[in-house]
């Protein structure tokens, strides 16, 4: 079954289009721009996507009682400072959450990395992060290898895993956006490798950042992630850096 797709516009719903309907991509933003909502639905489940902070209120209120007969799961893909994706397996369920979008659309975001650090002992790691900590062999091909230079104090990417998120996206070139130190997202990230080299202990965190994807797309990214001390070349402080995509204790709308 080939999926189809409608533009909603101020709160009215336009005649179904085929899912491969041929929009450039400025048609589509400024559909965006204008306060469309788009609607895609098929065999596989039910996309629902928009701008957050444009005139679209009258037309996310239409897609709220057309969503209640619509096929599952849905997505909910929507931009505030860059691209939100969220899975919801019941219609109620995506339903209240276009409610919570709607009562906090006028939020914006000046913090484009957020951090929210937890103790080990209080929660359970991610499978690839707990395995990485019980065997510490293993982590290299997950790991990203950053190494504190001494002038200027900041840390710098050494090696890339071939099976880290980063490698799979972006690829093993330390000159990638993620890998930039002296980046806004490069230096939020890298505090915490400071105290795991001073404590010599490992560290969790919650991470959720909007990040510049290699088509130049913004998406929010969340992720856990695992910081472990290492001795690196000469003696100088090293961490590996472990990452695993999910769902993180850090909602910003």
């Amino acid at each position: 079954m080939q999926g189809q797709r409608y533009w909603v516009d101020q709160g009215h719903i336009g005649i179904a289009l085929l899912e491969n309907a041929n929009f450039s991509v400025n048609d589509e933003k400024a559909k965006f721009s204008a306060g469309c909502v788009r609607i895609t639905t098929g065999s596989l489940g039910t996309e629902v996507k928009w701008h957050v902070q444009t005139p679209c209120f009258s037309s996310l209120f239409m897609v709220m009682s057309w969503i209640s007969g619509a096929q599952l799961p849905i997505v909910l893909r929507f931009y505030a400072s860059g691209w939100f994706e969220e899975f919801h397996h019941t219609q109620g369920s995506a339903v209240r959450r276009i409610e919570d979008i709607v009562a906090r659309g006028d939020r914006h975001f000046t913090a484009k990395t957020m951090i929210k650090q937890f103790e080990m002992k209080q929660n359970v790691l991610p499978n690839l992060l707990s395995e990485c900590m019980q065997s510490p062999a293993i982590s290299a091909d997950y790991a990203v290898e950053c190494l504190l230079e001494e002038n200027p104090e900041q840390f710098t990417v050494q090696k890339i895993g071939p099976k880290s998120v980063i490698s799979q996206v972006w690829g093993q070139f330390p000159s990638s956006f993620p890998c930039q130190p002296s980046g806004a997202y490069g230096q939020v990230v890298s505090e915490a490798y400071h105290e795991v080299v001073t404590t010599g202990k490992p560290r969790y965190d919650h991470v959720l950042a909007a990040m510049r994807m290699p088509d130049n797309a913004l998406f929010w990214v969340p992720y856990h992630r695992l910081v472990m001390p290492k001795q690196g070349k000469l003696n100088k402080p090293t961490v590996l850096v472990i990452a695993e995509l999910s769902q993180v204790d850090i909602q910003l709308i």
